[in-house]
């Protein structure tokens, strides 16, 4: 299973949150400060469990450049 849908089933079974809510995420909604990482579902942001944490960081430093242009 892709990294990218092994995150999204995480974020679905941790939060209880539908796919369709997980899938509208975008990477500013992950947080890492100071040593700790939130996913913002809502106000306050939620905190990540330490192994989850790891994985979602991963596959955000992971992703391509989706800044590129293509012609």
């Amino acid at each position: 299973m892709p990294l990218q849908d092994r995150v999204a089933a995480l974020l679905v079974l941790l939060y209880a949150q539908p796919l369709t809510r997980i899938a509208r995420l975008g990477t500013d909604d992950v947080l890492h400060e100071d040593g700790e990482v939130l996913v913002r579902l809502g106000d306050p942001p939620s905190p990540v469990p330490a192994p989850f944490a790891g994985m979602l960081l991963d596959y955000l430093g992971q992703r391509p450049n989706t800044m590129t242009a293509t012609a």
